[in-house]
């Protein structure tokens, strides 16, 4: 299976947190799947760090590393991938930019999200979603 990670995954990941299940782990770390975050989540943990909204255990240098040993692959924004984010539905109880690049990112390259944010259900009809 091919899987794309939620911002907050890759951090629960890397920091290993309880909030990440068992079942979530067993899928990151199935030899058999293919791993990636979008570029977007790195943008957005760089972002909150800065602003004050993200404390992680670790600098920011260290979750990078531990991401790329960990052979998740790390996608690029591309025209493809803006070019679908516009036909990502604006919801009014849903406008994280960063949330909606993510999902345009798992329509443009045929990626299953995994993901905790039940936000993503309003996007279902777009994307499979495994929480």
């Amino acid at each position: 299976m091919k899987i794309l990670l939620d911002t907050h995954i890759l951090i629960w990941y890397t920091e290993a947190d309880a909030a990440l299940s068992s079942t979530m782990v067993s899928i990151i770390e199935n030899p058999e799947n293919i791993i990636y975050i979008s570029v977007t989540s790195l943008y957005e943990i760089a972002i909150k760090i800065k602003i004050g909204k993200l404390g992680l255990n670790k600098n920011f240098e260290d979750l990078y590393k531990q991401t790329t040993d960990a052979k998740i692959e790390i996608l690029p924004i591309s025209q493809n991938k803006l070019a679908q984010y516009l036909n990502v539905p604006l919801h009014p109880q849903h406008k994280d930019p960063f949330d909606r690049l993510i999902i345009a990112t798992a329509v443009a390259n045929n990626l299953t999200l995994l993901s905790a944010d039940k936000n993503f259900e309003l996007y279902k009809d777009l994307i499979e979603i495994v929480y």
